[in-house]
């Protein structure tokens, strides 16, 4: 394990929330994108460790779609039995609330990210590099690489 260690400090908020991506994070898309409707299942385990993190944090969903997507989210979460909220306020107090999903597409501060596309930077530039190179498909996977040498 590594990365950056935010433990809970009551004046900051960045500490009091976790953020959570939505798209093949929370849902599957096994039927492809189909004009931003949420037609997908929740992924394993998705809905549970959504509770956790209520249970210890505040938490959003932070998401790519367009606005006029947030309220089917906050909708399809509270399908699942979520209290779920769009964001509305720019200056809404996030991390106060621990028991609503907050949808947004804002990154906010967070203790730390849950994302299917985050590259986890470590401090080393030509590493983060060499993984974005790879993950938009540029060059081959160097761990696939040097398995042939």
């Amino acid at each position: 394990m590594s990365g950056t260690v935010v433990p809970y400090r009551a004046e900051s908020a960045a500490t009091q929330a976790v953020g959570v991506d939505f798209d093949l994070t929370v849902v599957l898309h096994n039927q492809g994108w189909q004009d931003g409707r949420i037609y997908g299942e929740p992924i394993p385990g998705a809905l549970e460790a959504l509770r956790t993190l209520l249970g210890l944090r505040a938490v959003f969903i932070v998401t790519a779609r367009h606005r006029k997507f947030h309220q089917p989210i906050a909708d399809w979460l509270r399908s699942h039995g979520f209290d779920a909220v769009v964001d509305e306020d720019p200056d809404r107090c996030y991390w106060t609330n621990r028991h609503v999903l907050l949808v947004t597409n804002k990154k906010l501060g967070a203790a730390c990210y849950i994302d299917d596309r985050a590259i986890a930077f470590g401090g080393d530039w030509t590493a983060a590099l060499a993984t974005a190179h790879h993950r938009m498909a540029l060059t081959p996977d160097p761990a696939v690489q040097g398995e042939h040498l």
